[in-house]
């Protein structure tokens, strides 16, 4: 049922990765400015990122089977000086509005890892994995930080990935994971119509 959102998930980040790669060798005018905020499904679900990081514009994926949103720091997108803040990669994806949409469990967020920290609130779960990191972002950490949430009817997944040995891939990921479902929480109040 959430592997959907993982595989978006997966894409998404591999396609980030690439484009980290080619930015590198690029000698072409600055990139747009990058985004605060994105609306997904007709504006039932807006993502935007904690304090410092923004919207990569060109990562933005929608669909009807799901979509996707890639975050980084503003200063990192934008090559302007701003906040100084973690240096990290987030994903949402959101699957399409379903009433039957329940918050997913650990075991789903894990997909066959064993997690080395597992956190389950009311309205967030959270599996802290060994491997794999480093598959979906070139240079990142193995060990990466998923979540799921449930927003208006959407089922969504987070991802927060860190580079080889940084913070972000240990204790300051499960801090800006939390921050990412509790800023999309701020920005989604519930509606009539959804969870």
């Amino acid at each position: 049922m959430f592997t959907p959102i993982f595989d978006l998930l997966r894409r998404g980040a591999g396609f980030f990765g690439c484009a980290l790669i080619l930015a590198g060798c690029a000698t072409t005018a600055p990139p747009p400015p990058p985004l605060k905020a994105v609306a997904l499904f007709q504006g039932n679900v807006v993502v935007s990122g904690p304090e410092g990081y923004c919207v990569d514009r060109g990562s933005v994926k929608q669909r009807a089977q799901g979509s996707f949103v890639l975050l980084a720091s503003c200063e990192s997108l934008s090559g302007k000086r701003g906040r100084n803040v973690p240096p990290a990669v987030m994903t949402v994806s959101v699957l399409p509005r379903s009433d039957g949409a329940s918050l997913p469990k650990p075991a789903e967020l894990a997909r066959g890892q064993t997690p080395v920290e597992v956190v389950e609130r009311d309205d967030l779960s959270l599996v802290y994995l060994p491997a794999g990191g480093n598959v979906s972002v070139p240079g990142g950490d193995p060990k990466h930080w998923r979540g799921g949430m449930v927003l208006n009817g959407h089922t969504v997944g987070l991802a927060v990935y860190g580079f080889a040995g940084s913070a972000t891939s240990g204790a300051a990921g499960r801090q800006l994971i939390t921050g990412l479902a509790a800023r999309l929480r701020r920005a989604n109040p519930v509606t009539k119509t959804g969870e």
